[in-house]
């Protein structure tokens, strides 16, 4: 039984969690400057990439990129953008490492990196944000990254090991039907 269907049901409760995560999240327990921004989609698109298919992922990048601008911001383009750059980017580091768990968290971290890197940097230009960026990587960027790194520790054996089976049905499929 082919098991696709479950990746656009997890980019869409990826897309709400992360939307309204920030509600929830006891952010009175950490530093008052501290920002938290939750970027689920990102690791499940570059766990899609790494794990299944990197096609796809460029896809649901693209398509839910856009869904973001529209929803959350004003300016058409930003999301669009860096969520298919990240994974691509990522996606062809990948292809010349050994998809360890540690590589694969590294790389992953060092894409939401990139991914907030290139917003902010969006952002400054179009003088959105004045912050520094000191304050943004103390601020912003390193709380990003330890909140993003737990979920990260959550989910990565369950979509790694759901990916890694839906690419081997994916492989079966396609074998049967060669002569």
């Amino acid at each position: 039984m082919n098991k696709n269907w479950l990746i656009p049901i997890f980019t869409i409760i990826f897309f709400g969690i992360e939307s309204n995560f920030t509600n929830f999240f006891p952010s009175f327990l950490f530093s008052e400057n501290w920002v938290f921004v939750p970027r689920f989609l990102l690791i499940f698109f570059l766990l899609q990439a790494i794990y299944y298919d990197e096609k796809s992922a460029y896809i649901y990048s693209f398509v839910m990129g856009l869904v973001v601008d529209i929803v959350f911001v004003d300016i058409l383009g930003v999301h669009l953008f860096w969520y298919p750059a990240t994974v691509y980017v990522i996606s062809k580091i990948m292809k010349s490492v050994h998809p360890y768990f540690i590589i694969v968290t590294i790389v992953s971290l060092f894409g939401i990196t990139i991914f907030d890197f290139g917003i902010y940097a969006f952002y400054y230009a179009l003088q959105i944000t004045d912050q520094s960026v000191q304050s943004f990587v103390s601020e912003r960027l390193f709380p990003t990254l330890i909140m993003n790194f737990t979920f990260y520790v959550i989910v990565f054996y369950p979509l790694r090991n759901y990916f890694k089976k839906i690419k081997k049905q994916r492989d079966e499929e396609k074998g049967m039907f060669q002569t």
